[in-house]
């Protein structure tokens, strides 16, 4: 008997490669996988199954989304097929069709390079130049991966390329990271096979240096001991290429990559007596809290949201011991509308700890950190009491998911509350607010001195008057701030408009211009404006950027008045309203790179993270503040190996290293056209010195690459931050902390 079915979803996608391809599955039977008919001349050709992982865009978020078929059946030229869910007379939608003969081709591109498993290229249609193509990804014949061709380069915009958005990034998925080298192909839409395809993926799941421990561990105790230091060698080297060429997979892969490296070793068995003394207190309110003459040495709090994974409380507080931790928190999973997402944290963060509470699920504080204070009444309270007298090196960080969050934090007043005490109690008459649509983050407002330093703004330029007269005039007619200077660096501008423009603006006083006759170095000329700047901050400004914020520098002097900051970084955004910088992450292919670069102004990007304050690594010099005397004692910018590149990493690094803070802040926004002035480093001149740049930064800042505090060590490092997971993580799971 043939049945109707009514509740099945899906597609017949097209025809490529031979192969009639889509997906299809049913709702309410989210584990049974579809078998089909294909159908030629009301003919049954054909038959499948719906039951493959292809990474289509299509499939996201359905049950675990293995319902994409790819049916080999030849067809001739213009010979249709359609597809049938079998003993049922249910057709999907759409249709294959025979390839057609031969036109002119209008579908162009190229795959650049593939690392690990992740495949990169660009792609457009000359016919329709502004429509992102879909790109598919093929190992031994079938299709193993989708992704669209809407990524956005500015390069591909110069050349003509449409609107720029033609770039793809293409997962080949995990389970093909089994160490053996495999051909894939790239074909866009119409069966177009990229130039540069196919290309060669190879990848394992631990990493390249797992193959090396593994053979130590074969060997016998007296050989291993024998090679132990040649071993070591490679095993550096080892890590030094991984570090310049990092592999990830996409946070759909969770699963596949939480089986492989999340386990530890949970001891759920042990009598309590190996543990060390404590006491477990959850719910938002502290009725349970012990007094002072019977605390025990370790306070557990869990978050009233939260639920602890298995073995996650032995894990924790033997960590807890382990490392003399005065606090201690983890990295927790997160149920949302899409499923479990991982919820990576940095190290200790201060500035993002004031935003929002980033160390919710469990969080463990030795209990003398609170003794001889008022009772806390909420675990708010009691948070923020223990971290104004921990050591923040002893604030510490296991980056493991322990807990799993299932709703959200009640406790926003709380919180607010909590944070404005511990400021005032700081010295600090700052205001704090809960952030509007999302009473779990917040924003500081940090009090302005009432002597209002003079702020030097500086502006380094050559020609472009467009670019600088925008840049100035939005900073005069925005900025509310009543004290500051505009200092132009000319940099051996000749075009006449420019020159007239700035004589006339220097002899009105509204500007200081200095001039730069040498060749462009922007450390150089920075340094040399700063020599003769008069304000009590610097703010390091490029001639290609907009203001946006008219309350910039109250936000950014505000914040200097810490003594604790060094540095103050902006929300730097592309004409299309998508950030450009949020941040920048150390260690990204082995340098650096900005954070968030494409996320949606209004996105809150990972967690939150574009939209609250936050510590980082380093800040760009396009928009950068400083106290000028923090900018002298750490040597200024470095002229002499860094004069166009990484000179701002180089700088925050240096102040970082200095025990200052970097704070990025999204509330100072500003336009980019980033290096608009100047061009891209195309020329083989610029090739060479941005060669040697890179050299000098993989030299001195070898160590830092390696590990970014503010960076989870579970995140990718390939291309752009933030945006998938590292495999393998550059943290063991289960290991003692302190091998870190």
């Amino acid at each position: 008997m043939v049945r109707m079915i009514d509740t099945i979803e899906g597609c017949v996608q097209g025809y490529w490669n031979g192969n009639i391809v889509g997906w299809a599955w049913n709702p309410r039977q989210p584990g049974m996988r579809l078998v089909l008919e294909v159908l030629v001349d009301d003919t049954v050709r054909a038959f499948g199954t719906a039951n493959r992982t292809q990474g289509d865009p299509a499939v996201s978020g359905r049950g675990d989304e293995g319902y994409g078929f790819s049916i080999p059946l030849p067809l001739d030229a213009g010979q249709l097929a359609r597809v049938r869910v079998a003993n049922s007379l249910f057709m999907l939608p759409g249709e294959a069709r025979g390839p057609a003969r031969a036109a002119a081709p209008t579908v162009e591109g190229y795959v650049e390079h593939s690392r690990g498993l992740v495949v990169e290229g660009w792609c457009w249609d000359q016919a329709a130049p502004d429509r992102p193509l879909r790109v598919k990804a093929i190992v031994d014949g079938a299709v193993v991966a989708w992704a669209m061709a809407d990524e956005f380069r500015g390069d591909l915009l110069d050349a003509g390329f449409g609107n720029g958005r033609h770039v793809f990034r293409i997962h080949v998925p995990p389970e093909l990271a089994d160490g053996r080298e495999r051909p894939v192909t790239i074909e866009a839409e119409g069966d177009v096979a990229l130039k540069g395809s196919p290309v060669r993926v190879m990848a394992l799941p631990h990493g390249p240096r797992s193959v090396l421990h593994s053979m130590m561990r074969a060997l016998p105790l007296e050989s291993s001991q024998r090679i132990m230091a040649q071993v070591g060698v490679i095993d550096r080297y080892i890590q030094q290429v991984e570090a310049r060429h990092p592999c990830s997979i996409p946070w759909h892969d969770y699963e596949f990559w939480r089986m492989c490296f999340g386990g530890f070793a949970g001891g759920d068995d042990l009598p309590p007596t190996a543990l060390p003394a404590h006491r477990i207190i959850g719910g938002g309110t502290l009725s349970t809290l012990p007094g002072q003459t019977d605390q025990p040495e370790i306070l557990v709090f869990i978050d009233s949201f939260a639920q602890l994974l298995p073995g996650a409380l032995h894990r924790a507080l033997r960590l807890f011991a382990e490392t003399g931790a005065d606090i201690l928190y983890a990295d927790a999973e997160v149920e949302t509308l899409e499923g479990i997402r991982p919820w990576f944290r940095p190290d200790w963060n201060y500035d993002l700890f004031l935003s929002q509470d980033y160390t919710c699920g469990i969080f463990l504080v030795r209990s003398g950190l609170l003794a001889g204070k008022p009772p806390a009444l909420t675990i708010p309270d009691a948070k923020v009491s223990a971290i104004e007298d921990a050591k923040p090196d002893r604030i510490v960080h296991v980056p493991e998911t322990l807990s799993r969050l299932k709703g959200v934090d009640q406790c926003a007043d709380a919180w607010v509350a909590a944070i404005q005490n511990h400021l005032h109690r700081r010295g600090f008459p700052a205001t704090v607010q809960a952030a509007a649509g999302n009473g779990a983050r917040r924003r500081v407002r940090w009090p302005v001195p009432h002597s209002h330093p003079l702020v030097s703004l500086i502006i380094p330029t050559r020609d472009r008057l467009d670019l600088l007269r925008t840049c100035i005039d939005s900073i005069r007619g925005r900025t509310t701030y009543p004290n500051y200077e505009i200092i132009v660096i000319d940099n051996q501008s000749r075009d006449a408009e420019t020159v007239a423009y700035l004589r006339r603006e220097s002899a009105t006083g509204s500007i200081r211009v200095v001039s730069y006759d040498s060749y462009f170095n922007f450390s150089d000329m920075n340094n040399m404006a700063a020599g003769v700047a008069r304000g009590a901050v610097l703010g390091f400004v490029n001639n290609d950027v907009e203001l946006i914020t008219p309350g910039w520098l109250e936000e950014v002097v505000g914040i200097l008045g810490r003594p604790e900051v060094g540095a103050v970084g902006a929300k730097l955004l592309y004409r299309n309203q998508m950030l450009q910088h949020g941040g920048i992450v150390i260690g990204v292919d082995g340098l650096a790179e900005n954070a968030f670069q494409h996320t949606h102004r209004n996105d809150d990007g990972y967690f939150g993270r574009t939209s609250v304050a936050g510590n980082y690594s380093a800040v760009t010099a396009a928009c950068l503040f400083c106290r000028t005397e923090t900018f002298h004692r750490v040597g200024g910018f470095d002229s002499a190996n860094l004069p166009v590149a990484y000179n701002d990493v180089d700088l925050c690094l240096r102040i970082r290293e200095s025990g200052k803070l970097i704070v990025w802040t999204p509330h100072v926004e500003l336009y980019h056209d980033e290096s608009v002035s100047r061009g891209r480093d195309v020329p083989p001149d610029r090739q060479a010195r941005a060669l040697r740049e890179e050299m000098h930064m993989r030299a001195r800042w070898r160590h830092a690459m390696l590990r970014d505090p503010h960076y989870s060590p579970n995140l990718n490092l390939d291309k752009r931050p933030f945006t998938g997971l590292a495999l393998p993580p550059r943290h063991v799971w289960g290991e003692s902390m302190l091998r870190r």
